[in-house]
C-alpha cells in the first residue's frame, strides 16, 4: 500500500519511496514538467543556433538563465525556510507557465528573435532560484528517513529522465514539423508547467519547520555559516561546482556536436540529448532499489572519476553510435553523483536550514553549470567544441582525484 509519506514510518523495502502517496504525486508531476522543459530546451537550442549560426548565442542563452541562478538562490532558500513552501512553488509554476505561453505566441506570430529566447531563459532562472530550494527541502517530508536516498535519486532523476523522453519527442517533432512550426514545442511546455501545478495542489498539507524570524540577510548568513563549518559539505559543493561548470556544460553545446562534429540533423540532436536519460533511468532505478548505500562517500568519489573519464571519451568520439553509447554511461555516472551528493547534503541539514543549504546546492548544481556553458561556448568558438569539452573533463578529473579521500570519508563515521 502507498502511505501518506509521514516521516515516522520505517519502510525500507526496495523502491520504498514509491510507496509514499504524496511523493508519487510529486514525482510524476515533476517528471511531466521536466519532460516539457527538455522539449523546450531542444527547440530553443536548435532555433537559436539556426538563427545565429554561432555557439556564442547558445552560451548567452544559458548565461541569461545562469545569472539569477547564481545570485538569487541564497535568498530563495531563506524565503523557502520562512514561508509555506508548497504555496510558494504553486505561484512560481503559474509564472513559468505564463512566460512559456508568451514565448509560444511570439514564435507563432513569426516575430521571435534571439533575445526573446534569452529573456525566457532569464525568467526561468528567476523562477527556479526560488522554486529549487523549496522543492529540494520538501522531498524529505514526503518519505521516511530510511527511503531518503531513494526519494532524492528519483526526484533528481526527473530532469535527466525528462532529458530522455523530451528530446526524443522534440527531435521527431522538429523533423516532422520543421523549424517554422517550432512554436508547437514551446506550447507543449506550457501544459507541462500546469501539470506540475496541479500535482502540487493535490499534496494537501506537508509538515514544515519554519525558521526563527530574522532578517532575510541574517538568514542567508546563518545558512552560509552552517555549511562553511562542515568540511564534508564544503567538499561536496566543490565537486558539484567543478563538475557542473567544466563538465556538464557540454549539454548546452549539443547542437554544435550534432551538426558540426557528428554531422547529423535535428532528429539526431534529439537522440543525442536523450541518450544520457537512458543511463539516468538505470542509475535512478538502482539507487531507489537499494534504498541506501553503506559506502556513500566511495560511491560519490567513484562516480566523479567515472564522469570525467566518460565525458572525455564523448568529446573524443567522431562516430554517432559511439557518442550515443558514451552518453548513456555518462547519464548513469551523473545521476549517481548528483543523487548521492544531494542526499548527503539533505541528511546533514536540519529542516529549519534545509532550504538555505539546498540553495547552495542549486547554485552549484544548476546556476554555475549554465555560467560554465557560456565559458565553454566561448572556448569552443576559439578551439572547437570537442577540445573545449575535453579540457573541462580534465579539470573535473583533477579535482576528483585531489578530493577523493575526503569524499570517501563521507558517511563512514
Amino acid at each position: 500500500m502507498i502511505s501518506n509519506g509521514s516521516a515516522g514510518s520505517a519502510d525500507s523495502v526496495r523502491f520504498g519511496a514509491l510507496r509514499h502517496r504524496k511523493f508519487v504525486i510529486f514525482w510524476i508531476g515533476l517528471l511531466i514538467s521536466h519532460t516539457g522543459t527538455w522539449i523546450q530546451i531542444v527547440g530553443q537550442g536548435w532555433l537559436v543556433y539556426d538563427m545565429t549560426n554561432t555557439p556564442v548565442w547558445l552560451g548567452l542563452t544559458n548565461l541569461a538563465f545562469a545569472v539569477p541562478m547564481i545570485v538569487l538562490p541564497l535568498f530563495g532558500g531563506a524565503v523557502a525556510d520562512r514561508v509555506n513552501r508548497l504555496r510558494l512553488m504553486r505561484g512560481l509554476q503559474a509564472v513559468a507557465a505564463a512566460a512559456a505561453l508568451v514565448l509560444t505566441l511570439v514564435t507563432y506570430l513569426g516575430v521571435v528573435q534571439a533575445w526573446h529566447l534569452a529573456a525566457f531563459s532569464l525568467v526561468q532562472g528567476l523562477v527556479l532560484a526560488f522554486d529549487g530550494p523549496a522543492r529540494h527541502a520538501t522531498v524529505p517530508h514526503l518519505v521516511d528517513s530510511t527511503n531518503l536516498l531513494g526519494a532524492v535519486s528519483l526526484a533528481q532523476s526527473t530532469y535527466p529522465i525528462g532529458g530522455f523522453f523530451g528530446p526524443a519527442v522534440a527531435g521527431v517533432l522538429l523533423g516532422w514539423l520543421g523549424t517554422e512550426r517550432i512554436y508547437i514545442l514551446f506550447g507543449v511546455n506550457v501544459f507541462t508547467f500546469l501539470a506540475f501545478l496541479v500535482a502540487l495542489s493535490m499534496l494537501g498539507d506537508v509538515p514544515q519547520e519554519r525558521a526563527v524570524p530574522a532578517s532575510l540577510l541574517g538568514s542567508v548568513v546563518d545558512g552560509l555559516r552552517f555549511v562553511w563549518d562542515r568540511t564534508p559539505l564544503r567538499a561536496l559543493l566543490v565537486v558539484i561546482t567543478v563538475s557542473g561548470v567544466f563538465g556538464r556544460s557540454y549539454l548546452a553545446l549539443m547542437p554544435a556536436f550534432a551538426r558540426d562534429v557528428l554531422g547529423t540533423d535535428a532528429r539526431g540532436l534529439g537522440f543525442l540529448t536523450a541518450a544520457p536519460g537512458v543511463g539516468v533511468v538505470i542509475g535512478a532505478a538502482g539507487l531507489s532499489a537499494v534504498g541506501g548505500l553503506r559506502h556513500q562517500g566511495r560511491a560519490i568519489a567513484t562516480a566523479a572519476l567515472a564522469f570525467a573519464v566518460v565525458l572525455a571519451a564523448f568529446a573524443a568520439s567522431r562516430a554517432f553510435a559511439v557518442s550515443l553509447a558514451t552518453l548513456v554511461v555518462l547519464g548513469f555516472a551523473t545521476v549517481t553523483l548528483v543523487a548521492t551528493m544531494s542526499a548527503a547534503m539533505q541528511a546533514a541539514s536540519p529542516d529549519r536550514l534545509r532550504g538555505r543549504v539546498m540553495s547552495l546546492w542549486a547554485i552549484a548544481n544548476v546556476g554555475l553549470p549554465s555560467l560554465g556553458a557560456m565559458l565553454t561556448a566561448s572556448a569552443a568558438a576559439m578551439i572547437g567544441v570537442s577540445t573545449a569539452v575535453m579540457a573541462g573533463a580534465g579539470l573535473v578529473l583533477i579535482v576528483a582525484l585531489v578530493l577523493r579521500r575526503r569524499l570517501e570519508a563521507i558517511g563512514s563515521a
